[in-house]
């Protein structure tokens, strides 16, 4: 019976480290994100939207989902939109940011920069 208590406290003991030792990262990194954004919202000149922007655009919103006749209008002009050579430069370089910002995503969520770590010899 004392060895499975043991190997209870243990496993116990284990996971709470682990969960601390993630809390501590997830704290570091969320607060180094957050000074990276104070820096570059203040040098790029960032500001959140007045209330007056909010209240504009959630009136043109709300007319927009009331009006049949400017859905209409939309659709149509979705329909009539032919995408040319600019168009496919620039989402060619917006999916090209995209797959960076995700694959540095996967990086840092592995911790590795090719492959997962091996954590095991099982599997």
């Amino acid at each position: 019976m004392s060895a499975i208590v043991t190997k209870a406290t243990s496993f116990v003991n284990c996971a709470i480290n682990k969960t601390n030792q993630l809390a501590s990262g997830a704290l570091y990194w969320g607060k180094v994100t957050a000074e990276i954004g104070k820096v570059v919202s203040k040098n790029e000149g960032l500001a959140p939207p007045s209330t007056q922007q909010f209240q504009t655009f959630y009136q043109n919103a709300f007319k927009f989902v009331q009006s049949p006749a400017q859905q209409k209008a939309f659709l149509e002009s979705a329909a009539k939109f032919r995408p040319g050579k600019q168009c496919a430069v620039k989402a060619a370089v917006y999916g090209t940011q995209l797959l960076a910002f995700f694959s540095v995503g996967e990086i840092i969520g592995r911790r590795n920069v090719f492959g997962y770590p091996a954590v095991g010899g099982h599997h």
